[in-house]
C-alpha cells in the first residue's frame, strides 16, 4: 500500500528528496506540537482549568 502511494506521488512529479524533506518537517512539527500540548497542560493545571479552556486565549483551534 505504501509503495503504491509512493509510486503515485512520484508519478505526480514529486521527488524522493522532496518527500523525505516533507516527512522530516512533519516529524518536527509533531514534536513541537507535543511540547506545546505539554506546556498547555501544565498551565491549565496551574490555573485550575482544562486545556480546552486555554485554546481561545492562544488563538488555537480545537480541531488541530
Amino acid at each position: 500500500m505504501l509503495d503504491k502511494e509512493i509510486t503515485q506521488l512520484l508519478s505526480e512529479g514529486y521527488s524522493v528528496d522532496e518527500l523525505e524533506d516533507h516527512i522530516s518537517q512533519l516529524h518536527e512539527y509533531n514534536d513541537i506540537k507535543d511540547v506545546a500540548q505539554m506546556l498547555l497542560g501544565r498551565l491549565a493545571v496551574i490555573r485550575g482549568v482544562t486545556t480546552k479552556d486555554l485554546y481561545p486565549e492562544f488563538g488555537l483551534d480545537l480541531n488541530d
